[in-house]
C-alpha cells in the first residue's frame, strides 16, 4: 500500500515530529509512506499548494492520501484527486485557538469552518480524542485513534528520579499553553523550585529533559490528545495536568499522576503531591495500548476500510 502523508511544513521542525513519527511507524508495518509538506501562511498561502500537490499526486502511484489538519485536508480536496482521502483532525482545527484568558479567538472560527467543509468531502476521518469527536459532524465516518508513542525513544533512564524540578515542554508564548498558571502555582509552593522550559528543542531531546525532571506539568486551556503526556507516561514521570483532551483517560488511575483545575492553589497542591510521590510511576505499563506499532495497525485498518469501499 502506498500512502501520501500531507501536512504543513511551516513549523520549526518542518514536518511536525508526531506526524513524521506516525508515518515512520506505518513504514515499520510495511506501508509505503511518502511525506509531502505544504508551504505558505494563511488561507491564500495554503491554496497556492493546490496545483503543485495535484501534479504530485498525478505523478505518484498512491493508493490513498492521508491529510493532517483540516486546512490541509481542504487543500487535498481541492486537488480533485480520484484517490480516497483520510483526514486526521488534530484539535484546534476542530475547536479553535484560545487567548491568554482561555477564550476562543474569533479569527479561529474561520479555520474551524474550513475544517467543517473538508469533512464533507473526505472519505474517512481520524480524530485524536473524544472531545474532538464531540465537536465535529459526520461521526459515522469518524474514528478515535490517538497518536502513538515510540517506546524505543521514550523510556525511563533509571529506576530513580534525578532532580527536584518541574518540566514544562511547550511554547511559553502560546496563550493556549498557559504557562502563567504554572508560574503562579510555583509561587505558592516554593519560589526556589526550578521550572524548566527548554523551548524550542528537537524532539530527540524530549526524553532527555523528561528523564531529568521530578514532575511534568501541562496547564493548557485546551488540547486534543497531547503527545507529551503520553511521552511522559512512557518515561514513568509523575504528571500534573489540567483536564484537557484525553489526559484524564490517558493517565487513568496511575499513582503519581494528577488532574488539576485552573486554580493556582489546586495546581500547587497537585504539584506538591507529585513531588512527594518522589519515584517513577507505572505510566509505561499503563499506556502500552498506545505504543506506536499498536496505533499503526489501527490506522492501517482505516486505510483498508477506505480502499474496500
Amino acid at each position: 500500500m502506498r500512502v501520501l502523508f500531507v501536512s504543513s511544513g511551516n513549523s520549526n521542525y518542518g514536518i511536525v515530529p508526531f506526524i513524521k513519527s506516525q508515518g515512520e511507524s506505518l513504514i515499520k508495518e510495511g506501508i509505503d509512506v511518502e511525506f509531502y509538506s505544504l508551504k505558505g501562511k494563511g488561507m491564500i498561502g495554503y491554496l497556492k499548494n493546490i496545483l503543485p500537490l495535484r501534479k504530485h499526486i498525478q505523478l505518484g502511484d498512491y493508493d490513498l492520501i492521508h491529510a493532517h489538519y483540516g486546512l490541509v485536508g481542504l487543500v487535498c480536496v481541492f486537488t480533485i484527486t480520484s484517490k480516497p482521502i483520510v483526514l486526521s483532525v488534530m484539535g484546534d482545527d476542530a475547536y479553535g485557538s484560545f487567548n491568554i484568558k482561555g477564550k476562543r479567538i474569533k479569527s479561529s472560527y474561520f479555520n474551524m469552518f474550513l475544517t467543517q467543509i473538508a469533512l464533507v468531502f473526505v472519505n474517512q476521518v481520524i480524530v485524536k480524542s473524544k472531545n474532538i469527536l464531540n465537536v465535529i459532524p459526520y461521526k459515522k465516518k469518524s474514528q478515535i485513534i490517538p497518536n502513538g508513542v515510540n517506546f524505543d525513544m521514550f523510556k525511563p533512564e533509571s529506576d530513580k528520579l534525578k532532580s527536584n524540578s518541574l518540566l514544562f515542554l511547550a511554547n511559553p508564548n502560546d496563550p493556549r499553553k498557559n504557562i502563567k498558571l504554572v508560574e503562579d502555582s510555583i509561587k505558592l509552593i516554593d519560589k526556589s523550585l526550578k521550572l524548566v522550559n527548554p523551548f524550542p528543542i528537537e524532539q530527540s531531546q524530549f526524553p532527555i529533559f523528561l528523564n531529568q525532571a521530578s514532575v511534568f506539568v501541562l496547564t493548557s486551556y485546551n488540547e486534543g490528545s497531547p503527545n507529551v503526556i503520553k511521552e511522559a507516561m512512557a518515561c514513568n514521570i509523575p504528571i500534573v495536568s489540567t483536564d484537557v483532551g484525553d489526559v484524564k483517560e490517558v493517565i487513568g488511575k496511575t499513582d503519581g499522576c494528577y488532574i488539576a483545575s485552573f486554580d493556582p492553589k489546586d495546581v500547587a497542591d497537585k504539584i506538591k503531591k507529585a513531588l512527594a510521590f518522589g519515584k517513577r510511576t507505572t505510566g509505561r505499563e499503563d499506556i502500552k495500548h498506545l505504543e506506536a506499532s499498536v496505533i499503526a495497525k489501527k490506522i492501517i485498518n482505516v486505510y483498508n476500510k477506505v480502499l474496500e469501499k
